[in-house]
């Protein structure tokens, strides 16, 4: 948030951490391309935003690499959670953009943050959507032996 770039290794320690989980969940070789399928379509359209200028970089690799972690019954619940929070904080950000007094702007990132009018720290909506579904995953219900 503070400096509105999301680093690689983020991403890569999401993909790797996919892999270290997936041999002790293991349900089958389906279900395992069904993962890579998911997180490679995610990619494939964080691509296409970023293209058109409508996600960062950063945001593009995040999606792909929390939706490697999901089937596509998860990837549904995951998109509205993100799409809801993302809405949340554009509205904060709209309203504080407006409202908030520059004088409350106090350090550089506050005021990139508020008075940059094109950007949107909107990997924190896909880290809230994440964290939220997580639990109700096919992944995650697998593991503590649920499925």
């Amino acid at each position: 948030m503070t400096s509105m770039t999301i680093p690689n290794w983020i991403s890569l320690v999401l993909i790797a951490g996919f892999f270290v989980v997936t041999p002790f969940v293991w349900q089958s070789w389906a279900v395992f391309g069904v993962h890579l399928l998911v997180g490679l379509t995610c990619f494939a359209f964080g691509i296409v935003m970023f293209a058109l200028g409508w996600m960062g970089g950063g945001d593009a690799k995040l999606l792909a690499a929390t939706s490697l972690w999901w089937v596509w019954a998860d990837l549904f619940p995951y998109l509205v959670y993100t799409t809801f929070a993302g809405g949340a904080l554009a509205i904060f950000l709209l309203i504080g953009r407006k409202y908030l007094p520059v004088k409350f702007l106090t350090t550089d990132w506050m005021h990139r943050l508020f008075k940059d009018e094109k950007k949107m720290p909107y990997g924190l909506a896909l880290a809230f959507g994440a964290l939220v579904v997580l639990p109700r995953s096919d992944i995650y219900l697998n593991a503590i032996g649920v499925l």
